[in-house]
């Protein structure tokens, strides 16, 4: 039985990674007025803007959410959706920062 981790659970570990690593970064609250498609989590890493879009492993973007992530990459940015911390440390190289035993 595999236990489903909510996008909650998912976000707070990722802020957490990000924070023992001193990214710079901030959780967007989407309401009303808000434009679509703003990923879960942006920050700022060497220098270039990061866009993290939240999901649970069976849990799928918006064609909006799949825009704003083009928009950001096709800028010289970096954005991706993250369904675990595991993808974060990949697309941000940080695995090269850990100590590994």
């Amino acid at each position: 039985m595999k236990i489903k981790i909510s996008e909650k659970e998912i976000t707070h570990s990722i802020r957490s990674l990000l924070k023992s690593f001193g990214i710079f970064h901030w959780k967007v609250y989407q309401t009303l007025g808000s434009t679509p498609g703003v990923p879960d989590i942006i920050g700022v890493y060497k220098g270039r803007m990061i866009g993290i879009e939240v999901k649970t492993s069976n849990g799928k973007t918006s064609i909006y959410q799949d825009n704003f992530i083009k928009n950001i990459n096709d800028a010289g940015g970096i954005a991706f959706v993250a369904r675990s911390v595991d993808d974060v440390i990949e697309k941000l190289g940080l695995e090269k920062r850990m100590l590994l035993k």
